[in-house]
């Protein structure tokens, strides 16, 4: 057992070798695509089919939301602030949370209890996401990675799904997930559709992709399209993006005099 205070499993370096989970990049470089080392550095393994491919295809639905997206927003205002490119795309990456691309690793791990416990108890996928679905309604949860403020009927979701079925990589969790938007409208009395982060979340538990790697998996993709906007908010736009005061509102107290108690006398 090593003494060093530092240790990983990921990668090595050597004099002029780098090592990913003991393959030398060398090697993959030319032989492997980025989604199939990116399944490697998270799982530990090579796929064994096309779960690279559908990693890839998941990044390519995840690069950008345009200036929709708040993350798109903090990137933009940062990089107008004359700091280096980094900075700003890190101000958008910070900017990602529950409410913003973090529902991925949520969705993931309901799922993913939802199979188990399907199994475990004997029951069918279309039995667990009636379950799911009133053990969300009773506490009054939001169901992560169903719903979208803007599409109603995400054509992401759409392709993500017909992709993962094409390659032989679609499962229960998927199954599950459409069980759930099935039973919405007769268990809540309206639809709600699996938005992009459902599908996301869905397939990568079906590729066997801890759900803790929700969150990475939609900003590994959109930090691509952040840097993109922080390049061109500081070569197309001008310096110190504001909001302008006629843009603000204020609604606090109106103007008034500092109490003669908090006055300093005069020498």
């Amino acid at each position: 057992m090593t003494s060093n205070p530092w240790r990983t499993a990921i990668s090595k370096v050597v004099p002029n070798r780098v090592y990913i989970r003991g393959y030398d990049v060398t090697e993959l470089a030319g032989n492997v695509s980025f989604g199939d080392v990116v399944y490697l550095l998270w799982t530990g393994e090579l796929p064994q089919g096309n779960e690279g491919k559908i990693l890839e295809d998941m990044f390519v639905i995840a690069a950008d939301f345009s200036l929709n997206a708040p993350s798109t927003g903090a990137v933009r205002f940062v990089a107008s602030c004359g700091v280096p490119v980094q900075a700003a795309v890190a101000a958008g990456v910070i900017a990602i949370g529950d409410l913003h691309g973090g529902a991925i690793e949520g969705c993931a791990k309901m799922l993913k209890e939802g199979v188990e416990r399907a199994k475990k108890e004997g029951k069918s996928l279309d039995e667990m996401a009636e379950i799911i679905i009133k053990e969300h309604k009773e506490a009054g949860k939001r169901i992560l990675g169903f719903g979208h403020p803007i599409h109603n009927n995400d054509s992401r979701r759409f392709r993500l799904f017909e992709l993962a079925k094409e390659y032989g990589v679609a499962g229960d969790h998927i199954a599950l997930a459409e069980a759930i938007e099935a039973k919405t409208e007769e268990l809540i009395g309206r639809k709600l559709i699996i938005n992009v982060d459902g599908a996301m979340a869905a397939v990568l538990a079906d590729i066997g992709i801890d759900p803790m790697f929700g969150k990475a998996a939609f900003f590994v993709p959109r930090a691509a399209g952040l840097t993109a906007h922080a390049i061109e908010e500081m070569t197309r736009e001008r310096p110190w993006r504001h909001v302008t005061l006629d843009e603000c509102t204020y609604d606090g107290p109106d103007v008034r005099p500092l109490p003669e108690r908090f006055k300093k006398k005069k020498e």
